[in-house]
């Protein structure tokens, strides 16, 4: 079916060209259009253009902002009429700027005006248009419906990436990911044509959205499965500031915690490692939520904190003060807070599997390489061991093939993070190195059999093909190669590492 809607196709490209002449410009196409479209020079090109990651500047030919799924479709026909590659735009927070195509030369169709929130009060099925951000969308399940979705406490991330590349949060190991809560999708394929994918109809591409959606079509809404919001959800953090043996105990205390059996699924938690308060001093700070009654809250964690005693915060709070608190800011978004947001950075990420903890000889050398190499940098760092699976995680029941998100059987996926120290450019190159080595500290002390992976919305620009395609989609790549074959034949959705 899929061919033959790109068949169709032709047809509708080749009547564009017979009224434009042969060789249209996008401007002239597009540039009287009822779109609102910069094009370089023009006033607001450079805003429209500017990447969340200020380390990275791309050019694309046009930056358009529809407001609707057929307009999103006229824009990807004229794409493929003009060979030139279309990338969508949710929130455009993509750690390499492949909402902006991940190079110079992209039609960027930024989807901020497809924002409409809905909730089918007799299922609880909401409809979220791909123009929205995180917290927007919380606060709109919420004061709607009283529901919840799975996603991450950043509240500014745009819903299309997330969703489409994993979607982790707190309360992931009782709900699944984001993109685990996704049960139909608004698609633009690369022919123009809208489709209504589902488990039932287009199925092979429903698949692939959920994992490696932009290599496919325009995802500009999502079905999804929402939750009743927790009544009374448990906010924590704890905080240490160790020398270097201390913190090699605290980081591995924190690893048979995480393996524990007592762990419920209704907590969700990370360790966030960064430079401590005294030279060589590593600060641990262990924070996340727990979403079942408070008075079982102590029992929980009782068992780490008879090892680690620490200052404390915790607050017993209503549903969207827990995720203002996970936030640590408010949780609306506001063009004062669009535009303050941006940073200079580069990031790496790897998973450890669930039943192989990892060496005691790797947690020393990555604490040392903290202590050290952390201590006498001059970029902003952390790093984050955060719990995607152990005890009754609900991300750990879904088998690998059963969407093309890869990285199901996982006890943490660890992110690696540093900036330039004042968040402007240019990023230090030392930073690269710095990156380099902590995630090679832990690699050069595992065998070469363990299973690491690697999360995709933590992306690595870096990476080479022959790794990104194991780390991000292990036996998966194959099965998405083809159908990428057969919806995209001619790489309209093209980026760096697309499909």
């Amino acid at each position: 079916m899929l061919r033959q809607l790109l068949a169709s196709s032709l047809l509708i490209l080749c009547t564009i060209k017979s009224v434009l002449g042969d060789s249209p410009s996008l401007q002239s196409i597009l540039g009287n259009d009822d779109l609102e479209v910069y094009f370089p020079g023009q006033p607001g090109y450079q805003n429209a253009s500017r990447a969340f990651n200020l380390r990275l500047n791309f050019k694309p030919v046009a930056v358009a902002y529809p407001n609707s799924t057929d307009q999103v479709a006229e824009l990807v026909k004229v794409g493929a009429l003009l060979n030139i590659p279309v990338t969508a735009r949710s929130g455009g927070h993509s750690y390499a700027g492949y909402g902006l195509g991940g190079a110079n030369g992209h039609l960027v169709v930024d989807l901020t005006q497809i924002n409409a929130i809905s909730v089918d009060n007799s299922t609880g099925v909401a409809t979220i248009g791909t123009g929205n951000r995180l917290g927007d969308i919380a606060i709109a399940l919420f004061n709607q419906a009283g529901r919840a979705l799975p996603h991450g406490t950043c509240p500014l991330i745009g819903i299309g990436g997330h969703a489409s590349f994993g979607g982790y949060g707190f309360t992931s190991r009782q709900w699944g990911l984001t993109l685990d809560n996704v049960v139909g999708a608004t698609v633009v394929l690369a022919n123009g044509t809208i489709v209504e994918a589902s488990a039932s109809q287009y199925p092979d591409l429903f698949w692939a959205l959920r994992g490696a959606g932009p290599s496919f079509g325009i995802v500009t809404q999502f079905q999804f499965t929402t939750y009743v919001a927790p009544a009374q959800p448990t906010f924590f953090s704890y905080y240490w500031s160790l020398p270097l043996d201390q913190a090699i105990t605290g980081i591995s205390l924190y690893q048979n915690f995480s393996f524990s059996s007592s762990i419920p699924k209704e907590i969700g938690f990370e360790m966030d490692l960064t430079k401590g308060s005294s030279e060589g001093e590593i600060l641990l700070n262990l924070v996340g939520s727990y979403y079942g009654s408070p008075d079982q809250y102590s029992a929980v964690v009782q068992p780490f904190l008879d090892a680690m005693t620490a200052p404390a915060q915790v607050n017993v709070t209503s549903w969207l003060d827990n995720l203002v608190l996970l936030a640590g800011s408010a949780i609306a978004s506001t063009p004062q807070s669009i535009a303050a947001e941006n940073n200079t950075f580069y990031a790496k990420s790897l998973t450890t599997p669930s039943d192989a903890p990892m060496s005691q000889e790797a947690i020393t050398a990555l604490a040392s390489w903290m202590s050290v190499e952390g201590w006498y940098t001059d970029t902003n760092w952390f790093v984050q061991l955060e719990l995607y699976g152990g005890n009754s995680s609900q991300i750990d029941t879904i088998p690998s093939n059963a969407t093309a998100y890869f990285n199901r059987h996982d006890l943490w996926t660890i992110q690696f993070y540093t900036s330039s120290a004042d968040a402007e450019p240019p990023f230090p190159r030392e930073g690269f190195a710095f990156l380099d080595g902590l995630v090679a500290s832990i690699t050069a002390n595992e065998p070469e059999s363990y299973n690491y992976g690697a999360y995709p919305n933590y992306v690595d620009p870096r990476l080479p093909p022959n790794e990104w395609h194991a780390l991000y989609f292990g036996s998966n790549f194959e099965r998405l190669q083809q159908i990428k074959t057969e919806v995209d034949p001619t790489g309209v959705f093209t980026f760096p590492q697309s499909m």
